[in-house]
């Protein structure tokens, strides 16, 4: 074993730990952390040892009460029968909840696909519907253009006959 010495800094970063989770940790797994004169903790080989065995029996599933007891427990055979137990049944019980969770997963999937069916038919048909308003939206305009149009040729027609008779009034006289 080495006789390497970290400080907080490099114990975070080899574990990926942040600094107040390696603090609980220390009291929670009862850590033992030699301190320099100042009081600042002064990370030992071994005690980055128990920190990356924490996380890995974390990352294996276990709680902090089973690491416990596994760190703690000094008859090896019963520790080894405990994590063997402790590890069978967990991995049991995770795959009835794995298990679970994907047939959740699969309902809530087969729902979310009816509803984007149904949102993709309202969505044509909104669309659809909205084109028919806007259709009739433009020949209302194009009606309205249309009476203006008239109205313009009528005003004309009567500019045009108010002229010639002027004319002709204007000669008779």
């Amino acid at each position: 074993m080495e006789n390497n010495n970290y400080t907080f800094k490099e114990i975070c970063e080899k574990t990926g730990y942040k600094s107040s989770v390696i603090r609980y940790y220390e009291k929670e797994f009862e850590i033992n952390i030699p301190r320099d004169a100042n009081g600042r903790r002064i990370f030992t080989q071994q005690v980055y040892e128990i920190l990356s065995l924490i996380k890995k029996l974390q990352t294996d599933g276990y709680t902090n009460k089973q690491i416990k007891k596994l760190l703690y427990n000094n008859d090896k055979d019963q520790t080894d029968e405990t994590a063997v137990t402790a590890g069978y049944t967990e991995a049991n019980e995770k795959q009835d909840f794995n298990e679970e969770i994907l047939k959740t997963l699969d309902s809530k999937l087969d729902e979310i696909k009816n509803n984007i069916q149904e949102i993709n038919q309202n969505v044509n048909t909104k669309e659809r519907d909205i084109l028919i308003s806007e259709n009739l939206k433009l020949k209302m305009e194009i009606k309205q253009k249309t009476y203006e149009i008239i109205e313009l040729k009528e005003n004309l027609r009567y500019e045009k006959e108010k002229k010639k008779s002027f004319f002709p009034k204007l000669f008779h006289k």
